[in-house]
């Protein structure tokens, strides 16, 4: 088996990242496509903004597939700190012969663990809880530019579930986005259609739009007017997609990393608790991906060195026992598309010895 470097662990984490992304995506696709608009129309007009977000159908069940993809990534990286720990011959008894060969234990993980399986509990329950979170304020936030610029509350709801396009699906809508991200969209919907050549050349800041589309608005801007309603339609579901898509890799990212790195620590903790590992045979070492785009914070903890059980701290505060690790109650900042890996070293030399 070639050896395990930081690199290499980097790519296999990554390779985790597109079953996730494409889980989440599916997931918002299926409750775009099931939305029904009439009933959304009638509960923007009733002012029942908490049933809205319900009719849309996203629960649990709603994220099965996202919670599969994410066990996945965790089982995997159980695997993999399991091939990591190394087989170590067990005690000669005192009873055998004197040319008695002690077999080799190997350790193999078991996700069934209850350890195991509270974590993974945990931690779907709170990614649903923020993805469902956040859509409340996506919602509020379509409703609020649907009074401002004075629609009525079918055009509301096609801003949240999106438009149904040539593919017959629908695209576009705010479903799905952070409320930062929807509050974007927004922002965009209200610069476009206030007329004001200051206020539209807003449009041309942001990077994940269509260029394509830069056309219509620069043309708007030289003649004077607002942008069609038609085209902020079309020019804002664009960048709406564009957004979903980056909302779809950052919960691949730091979910993925996350759950694989986990179940690499966890692999570990069975080990010690089955008795074939001492904790203090065992240190974990911060690698940051040092290539100008690394966090400061974590470029100072590169090659920071901490025990099995132990947390490492950066200069701000932040405990996180591996990267992307939020257990410790690391917040975004630290955690959100992290690239930085934990090198497990188990010293086999102390382990020799004592056995």
């Amino acid at each position: 088996m070639a050896k395990l470097t930081a690199r290499r662990l980097r790519n296999v984490i990554e390779a985790q990242h597109p079953a996730i992304r494409d889980a989440f995506l599916a997931a918002i696709a299926s409750a775009r496509d099931g939305a029904s608009v009439a009933a959304l129309t009638a509960l923007l007009e009733a002012g029942r903004l908490e049933e809205v977000v319900t009719s849309l159908g996203l629960d649990a069940a709603r994220f099965d597939l996202l919670n599969e993809a994410i066990r996945a990534a965790f089982r995997a990286g159980g695997l993999q700190g399991a091939t990591e720990i190394p087989a170590l011959r067990l005690p000669r008894p005192v009873w055998a012969p004197r040319n008695w060969r002690s077999p080799v234990a190997r350790f193999g993980f078991d996700i069934r663990n209850p350890q195991a399986e509270a974590w993974l509990r945990a931690s779907s329950s709170r990614l649903v809880t923020e993805i469902v979170a956040s859509q409340r304020d996506a919602v509020r936030s379509a409703l609020e530019v649907g009074m401002q610029l004075g629609q009525g509350p079918r055009q509301t709801a096609l801003d949240i579930v999106g438009r149904i396009g040539p593919t017959g699906r629908r695209t576009g809508g705010v479903l799905g986005l952070t409320s930062q991200q929807a509050q974007f969209v927004a922002n965009m919907r209200v610069e476009l259609a206030s007329g004001d050549p200051a206020t539209m050349r807003r449009y041309f800041e942001r990077q994940r739009r269509d260029r394509r589309l830069d056309g219509i608005v620069n043309r708007a801007i030289r003649e004077g007017r607002p942008v069609a309603k038609a085209d902020i339609d079309r020019i804002a579901g664009r960048y709406a997609d564009r957004l979903l898509a980056l909302r779809g890799e950052t919960i691949a990212r730091t979910e993925g990393t996350q759950a694989y790195n986990e179940g690499r620590q966890q692999a570990f903790e069975q080990a010690v608790a089955s008795g074939q590992l001492r904790p203090e045979w065992v240190t974990k070492v911060w690698t940051t991906t040092m290539d100008g785009r690394e966090r400061e914070t974590h470029g100072a903890l590169n090659g920071a060195t901490v025990g099995l059980f132990d947390s490492f701290e950066t200069p701000g505060g932040a405990r996180l026992r591996f990267p992307g690790d939020s257990s410790q109650g690391a917040g975004a900042e630290e955690i959100v598309n992290c690239r930085c890996n934990a090198m497990f070293r188990v010293d086999m030399a102390a382990a020799t010895l004592e056995r």
